[in-house]
């Protein structure tokens, strides 16, 4: 039986869209081309930055090592689960798509899919506060450094309850697909064909629970973000401006060279989630739809988990020292490597 978007699709779509052209970006076919070669060149990354973390690291850094394969394997799951294991395929401006990845091909239901890509992308930015809370907790002289494993565990749990309870409401209340796909096409009244035979979904239409995603995700952001500026300000403080001396010149110098590597290991990457979200928000707040603009974001988010490799290879002395051993095919074993700038 015909549906309303069938009958769309076959009156209207087919005699004011079907003529425009469209670009292999903006298939499905090209975002996961794209999306899954990106994926077997970073591979080799993730796995090598993963042996340098858990073989490489010195015994100066077992305090950190922990929250730092942690924060690296989640910034790592986050590009395969995009490039790979849901790709998804937005028709923003509007909150729907439908994935073309593996899960889709093990029948993994889209709602899951969606709620398991928005809660791991929350819980990286949980990870991150992770490892500022650890450089913050390892000067002894800040008061606010947390000192008991109980505390921590409570701490965190509390972040990741959060994360997940906001977003369980909306789905909840997920609407009427068929219905809200007709809806949709008040606002992008050409889609690419792929709107009409696949099982978009749609995640709402109701005004009041588009305002209460945005805003609800918009505040959780914030408050992942406060907790990692509030951990920065107190090593700066701790580091660079306060003089007590609870601790020895060396071990300043070696805490604030592990901090500014923490930063740059964030901000480098920050980057590439920055300029693909805003790009998105953009369209959504000027109802602007292109179909090749919403994949390329998708495929730029995916460099997030590669540069955040990068960087940690390169900003952390063992971890370079071993890569340039790599690269030079030096077996030599010379002096111990593994201290600090």
């Amino acid at each position: 039986m015909a549906t309303s978007t069938d009958l769309y699709y076959e009156t209207v779509w087919k005699s004011k869209c079907s003529s425009n052209e469209k670009s292999f970006l903006a298939s499905w076919q090209g975002l996961s081309l794209f999306s899954h070669s990106m994926l077997v060149v970073f591979l080799p990354f993730y796995a090598f930055t993963t042996y340098c973390i858990l073989m490489k690291t010195p015994k100066t850094m077992d305090s950190v090592k922990f929250v730092l394969l942690n924060a690296h394997c989640w910034a790592c799951y986050i590009d395969i689960l995009v490039c790979s294991l849901i790709t998804p395929y937005f028709f923003f401006p509007t909150i729907s798509g439908f994935p073309v990845g593996l899960l889709r091909v093990f029948g993994v239901p889209t709602s899951v899919q969606v709620l398991i890509g928005l809660t791991s992308s929350m819980f990286m930015g949980t990870s991150l506060v992770a490892l500022f809370e650890n450089r913050s907790s390892c000067i002894p002289s800040n008061r606010f450094r947390i000192t008991k494993k109980k505390s921590r565990f409570l701490y965190f749990l509390f972040n990741c309850t959060v994360i997940i309870g906001y977003l369980i409401p909306p789905f909840c209340n997920i609407p009427e697909q068929e219905s809200a796909k007709l809806f949709l096409l008040q606002t992008i009244p050409c889609p690419t064909e792929e709107f009409f035979y696949t099982e978009v979904f749609v995640l709402t239409i109701d005004k009041f629970w588009y305002n209460y995603l945005w805003m609800a995700t918009g505040s959780m952001v914030l408050i992942l973000l406060f907790q990692i500026i509030f951990y920065s300000v107190c090593c700066i403080y701790y580091l660079y401006i306060s003089t007590t001396a609870m601790i020895s010149p060396k071990t300043r110098k070696y805490q604030r060279s592990f901090f500014l590597g923490t930063v740059a290991q964030v901000v480098v990457p920050f980057l590439f989630l920055v300029i693909p979200v805003g790009g998105l928000i953009s369209s959504i707040y000027f109802d602007y739809y292109n179909q090749a603009l919403n994949n390329s974001c998708v495929l730029f988010f995916s460099f997030h988990g590669f540069a955040s490799t990068i960087i940690i290879t390169l900003v952390h002395h063992p971890y370079r020292t071993f890569l340039f051993k790599v690269v030079t095919f030096d077996r030599s074993s010379g002096r111990s490597t593994f201290l600090s700038n």
